[in-house]
């Protein structure tokens, strides 16, 4: 981190690093509790009203909850992809279906574990609301992901040395160098403050959720708790916050995806000269997108569940017979196996595989491996639906 990279301002905000002659920290100042912007009112005006669309849209639908299981694992796959995995849906899919990583890329599990995290934070918005959202949370999180990993520290424990980002295991080459850990535990628990916000009486407006949000993962990469995985932990907190708002959790790591190097660059200006106005104009973009692409998404799975519900209805099969009971199932596991079946439906063998052929021959499932044992079937529309783009706002 090059002293001239960054703004006065934040060069007195340097302290040096014993261990690294020659290296400085950044000690970052304390959070904002909100930004006067007037730059990016029209941007932060045209998210809230992109939430607001996908909390009407998603009351519309008969079932609110039917891709929330699909999305939750995209979120994953494309969160952990940012950091270098190469899992794709279908396939953490089927390691959820088979129980087995055999074939699949190793990083499976890193994903899984992303899944595990993203529910359990859920749970605890769910339970507790904003009061979830602090310090003991972000540990279970990140304990959460670094779970059976080869993570080189304690998971879910902040670090106790340093890190960097960028130059890979050269500091001298890093693009930034966040706080000594020493300074670690005092800067989350100013940032707790921002991210279980609660409107109090004496408050003359209230902050901005898409404010606080750029905020809190601004100021939560900065920090860089934990030797590894800061990242994700930071990409969590984003449908957290919006879920303790009462929105259906929105998830952007699509669009930070699609968008990575403008993601890294508008962070990192932010971290080295305190430029909030391109990151928050980024953010509140990547929330327009991704709600959009939720609204599609769940209309998109809900007509096919129509389509799928109309095939059996007008087939010759029994009312009271499996496949009738199979379509909501495929949606949220759109990779199955005649052994996961027998078990979500508590059936015989025979029962579900005849089930699942009935299935095949519909065309809503296909074989994905010709392996007489254990052999999956993918519900390739549905996958299909999950990595497909958003469409362009009209």
């Amino acid at each position: 981190m090059k002293i001239t990279d960054l703004s006065p301002d934040r060069q007195k905000l340097l302290v040096p690093l014993k261990e690294y002659p020659g290296t400085f920290a950044l000690v970052p100042p304390p959070a904002p509790r909100t930004l006067g912007l007037k730059e990016v009112f029209g941007d932060i005006v045209k998210a809230h009203e992109a939430l607001g669309a996908v909390q009407a849209a998603t009351s519309h639908l008969p079932n609110p909850n039917l891709a929330t299981r699909t999305l939750d694992r995209r979120e994953a796959v494309r969160s952990s992809q940012i950091e270098g995995t190469s899992s794709g849906i279908d396939q953490v899919f089927e390691y959820e279906a088979t129980g087995s990583d055999a074939g699949l890329p190793r990083d499976v599990v890193v994903t899984l574990n992303y899944v595990k995290a993203l529910q359990y934070g859920l749970q605890q918005v769910a339970t507790r609301g904003s009061a979830a959202l602090d310090r003991t949370l972000i540990e279970q999180l990140h304990g959460r992901l670094m779970e059976g990993t080869d993570y080189k520290d304690t998971p879910g424990a902040f670090r106790h040395r340093q890190n960097w980002i960028g130059g890979h295991r050269n500091i001298y080459d890093a693009k930034f160098v966040p706080p000594p850990h020493e300074y670690v535990g005092e800067c989350i628990a100013d940032l707790e403050g921002l991210l279980g916000y609660a409107p109090s009486e004496e408050d003359q407006t209230e902050i901005s959720i898409v404010i606080r949000m750029a905020i809190v993962h601004a100021q939560f990469e900065t920090i860089h708790p934990f030797i590894d995985g800061n990242g994700r932990v930071g990409r969590l907190l984003l449908p957290l916050m919006l879920s303790a708002e009462g929105y259906p959790p929105v998830y952007l790591a699509g669009f930070l995806k699609e968008n990575q190097q403008e993601y890294y660059d508008t962070l990192g200006a932010v971290q080295l000269r305190g430029e909030w106005v391109p990151w928050v104009r980024f953010l509140a973009e990547g929330v327009q997108v991704a709600a959009r692409e939720t609204i599609q998404t769940a209309e998109r799975l809900t007509a096919l569940l129509d389509r799928w519900k109309t095939l059996i209805r007008t087939s010759n099969i029994r009312s009271d017979a499996l496949p009738h009971r199979l379509p909501e199932y495929l949606i949220a596991h759109p990779v199955v196996t005649v052994r996961s079946i027998q078990e979500a439906f508590n059936t015989s063998f025979p029962t579900a595989n005849a089930a699942l052929s009935v299935m095949r021959e519909m065309g809503t499932v296909a074989p994905q491996t010709e392996r007489k044992r254990d052999r999956t079937f993918v519900a390739k529309d549905v996958i299909g639906i999950l990595n497909r783009p958003p469409a362009p706002d009209q």
